[in-house]
């Protein structure tokens, strides 16, 4: 349209209400007083058009027309925001907040980023289903009632683990290794090693010192 015939039908241009009958190649065919117009969405009307939507539409002489909103739907159908290609929400200032009753989904077939200062996601509670996780933090806090792990392999390769513990509890079904450059045991009351067979071997030196010790 060149800005000749634009200006002229901007001058001409009327507003008209009707029901959307149908949408076809990008078009919505609604159906007015002044008999059935075939209108683009406007860019200015985010909520995507459906069939029997009241709806308020634009039009000039030359039969180009656009539908400027969405006016009345159907009780309970929802609404759906659409655009072509990026949209992008600016505040310049104050916060913005989404609020439901029920659900809140956001679905992506690529990325999800999510940067802030800070981050807090209080639930009763959550589910977390990953192929792979990476993790890259200086300081990690969990005050946790019960914890129960369950998976095929756990690697750790940390410079330094330390726990507090007022009962530990650890049963191992086949093997348990343990390698290391010093080893030390200490109980305060009772140390007891129970086998079917126990060896003990030392390159140098096995010392064995008490007021009482007994063997057989």
């Amino acid at each position: 349209m060149s800005n000749l015939a634009r200006k002229l039908d901007e001058l001409d241009a009327f507003q008209v209400m009707g029901t959307v009958v149908r949408a076809e190649d990008g078009f919505f065919v609604v159906r007015t007083g002044r008999g059935d117009m075939r209108a683009r969405r406007a860019t200015s009307c985010l909520v995507e058009p459906r069939e029997r939507d009241f709806v308020l539409v634009a039009g000039a002489p030359s039969g180009a027309a656009y539908v400027l909103a969405v006016l009345e739907r159907e009780a309970g159908a929802g609404a759906a925001i659409a655009c072509d290609g990026d949209l992008e929400i600016k505040l310049p200032q104050g916060g913005l907040r989404v609020a439901a009753k029920e659900n809140i989904d956001f679905v992506s077939a690529a990325e999800v980023g999510v940067a802030a200062e800070g981050v807090r996601v209080h639930a009763s509670s959550g589910s977390v289903v990953l192929d792979s996780l990476s993790y890259l933090g200086s300081v990690v806090r969990a005050e946790i009632g019960k914890l129960r792990h369950e998976g095929g392999v756990v690697e750790r390769v940390v410079e330094r683990v330390s726990e507090r513990v007022k009962r530990s509890f650890r049963k191992v079904e086949e093997v348990d290794q343990l390698r290391a450059e010093r080893i030390d045991h200490s109980a305060r009351q009772v140390m007891s090693l129970r086998a079917e067979n126990t060896i003990v071997s030392a390159e140098q030196l096995v010392k064995m010192d008490g007021e009482q010790i007994h063997l057989g």
